[in-house]
């Protein structure tokens, strides 16, 4: 290819992405110095600096570096079809894909997606994250992730998403609270107790919503950003919180339990979506995962 390999297209946004040459190398299977040289090289065929690269510090993506960034993964992604449609014609799966899950999903679903996934597809090459609901949709909207899971209601612009599963709200209680018990309950019965929550702006906006349905106006205690932290606060016995859908585990980090009572006012239920960038065009690998996330195994994970 003229102006530069599709190899030294993919060391260029590894090290854009991942922040150093040296962990492009790893993300690449490759080692640093092909790495580095790749990068020089593609550099000289453009006749431009795309990275200004500093020891230790990491690299710093130039003006030209932003402008061919997206022409680069573009190319990559091309290419990629390139290969689906190949495979394809062997009845064939193959190639990257790239995963990103929020924070309260992941510990749910990305062990047992990865698990299926690699059994049923083994010539695909799965990556997957996790983070707060505003990162993952903005590595999907940056070609940084192929796909994102997250809640409907923290579902922000430019991405196309599917409903993977409804989900209700769940209650969290300490294992000994006196509504522990419960089938079900009204969230008015939980107004005089503290409320503790996830601090993310999404998560918290969904709360907020879930509250206003309801027409209850909560005790509002403490916020963390690890959903972990939540739980372990109300094993303690220091409040509750409301949780969409119902992880299967009971146990917080230290032994303590918590227990899930289905809330029965009436709110509008969330969705797990698969959202991807808008426009994006249908492939092999992403078909594949929907159709994982469509298995019995998968929607008991979401709760």
């Amino acid at each position: 290819m003229n102006g530069g390999t599709l190899r030294q297209l993919e060391y260029f946004v590894a090290a854009v992405e991942t922040g150093t040459v040296s962990a492009a190398a790893v993300r690449c299977q490759a080692s640093q110095a092909a790495v580095s040289a790749a990068l020089n090289d593609l550099e000289r065929a453009l006749g431009m600096q795309l990275l200004v690269r500093r020891p230790a510090k990491g690299v710093t993506v130039t003006g030209g570096g932003q402008s061919v960034l997206p022409i680069a993964r573009r190319m990559l992604a091309d290419a990629a079809e390139l290969a689906d449609l190949a495979a394809a014609e062997h009845g064939e799966v193959a190639g990257r894909l790239r995963i990103a899950c929020t924070i309260a999903l992941s510990p749910r679903v990305l062990p047992l997606l990865a698990a299926l996934l690699t059994v049923r597809y083994p010539r695909v090459e799965l990556d997957v994250t996790d983070g707060l609901a505003t990162d993952v949709q903005e590595w999907a909207r940056a070609g940084v992730a192929d796909a994102c899971l997250l809640y409907r209601r923290q579902l922000g612009e430019g991405l196309d998403a599917r409903t993977v599963c409804v989900v209700e709200p769940y209650a969290v209680l300490a294992a000994d609270h006196p509504l522990a018990d419960r089938d079900d309950l009204a969230l008015e019965e939980l107004s005089g107790e503290q409320l503790i929550i996830v601090r993310a702006a999404e998560s918290s906006r969904v709360i907020e919503a879930l509250m206003e349905d309801a027409g209850v106006v909560p005790h509002a205690g403490w916020a963390f950003s690890n959903p972990e932290t939540v739980r372990a606060m109300v094993a303690h016995g220091l409040g509750y919180s409301v949780f969409s859908g119902r992880p299967s585990g009971t146990e917080a980090f230290d032994g303590r339990r918590v227990a899930y009572v289905r809330v029965r006012d009436r709110v509008a239920p969330n969705e797990v979506v698969l959202a991807v960038p808008r426009g994006q065009r249908p492939n092999a690998r992403l078909d594949a995962l929907w159709k994982l996330l469509g298995e019995p195994e998968l929607q008991a994970a979401f709760g």
